[in-house]
């Protein structure tokens, strides 16, 4: 498939996708950086969809990569999650999911259930791979994202997420910072945004995890 035809596609379902069911959002991004490693360092696209089911009960999805250099779809992941009631009070919010990272189209998969918790602008997520070359393997995230009014009709969205890597082999420990800063900016006479943003990673520890990619950049829009 050449990328001609995946954007051409790509609009195609993300059109008939927005108005039946669900959220459809499209990515292009220089570099796929994934918890702080760098997949490939090509310019990809990455679309995704995600709607609820059961009255709101299960979110689910699914999100891919196709890489422009080689034209072809190189993962796709499937996942759903599950709010857990807390009331309507609580300052906490949590949700437990699973994940199955799906490489080279029909090839090997990673899984992995996770369990999130939200405090107001901050997160706490813990994923242990249970499948794959991430078996045994865990992984937690402390997250926290705000977003700054500039003018009116124009915010600056920032955020941070601090990682930490206990893989089944290897060194473990905080694996990297992930710095990142973004706005949407209104298409003229319509309803869409296009997002765009910038991403910096600090290596915090070059024996848990090697940061090859510093800087990525990403533009996209949510229909």
């Amino acid at each position: 498939m050449t990328v001609k035809k995946f954007i051409a596609l790509t609009a195609a379902v993300c059109a008939v996708s927005a108005s039946a069911f669900g959220q459809v959002a499209v990515d292009l991004v220089s570099a796929y950086v994934f918890r702080g490693g760098t997949i490939n360092d090509e310019f990809n696209i990455q679309p995704g969809f995600d709607t609820t089911a059961f009255g709101g009960a299960v979110s689910v999805g699914t999100w891919g990569n196709f890489n422009t250099d080689t034209s072809e779809f190189d993962e796709i992941d499937y996942f759903f999650g599950i709010p857990i009631p807390t009331g309507e009070d609580s300052p906490v919010s949590i949700e437990v999911g699973y994940t199955e990272y799906v490489y080279n189209v029909g090839g090997e998969a990673d899984r992995e259930p996770y369990i999130s918790f939200g405090f107001g602008d901050a997160s706490f997520g813990i994923y242990y791979g249970v499948g794959g070359a991430i078996e045994d393997s865990l992984y937690m995230e402390l997250g926290y994202g705000t977003s700054i009014a500039v003018v009116d009709n124009l915010s600056l969205d920032v955020s941070a997420a601090l990682g930490y890597l206990d893989p089944d082999e290897g060194d473990s420990g905080f694996s990297h910072l992930t710095l990142s800063a973004g706005t949407e900016i209104a298409i003229p006479e319509s309803e869409y945004s296009i997002a765009v943003g910038i991403t910096y990673i600090v290596e915090t520890d070059d024996k848990v995890q090697e940061v090859d990619e510093d800087f990525y950049f990403t533009i996209g829009t949510t229909l």
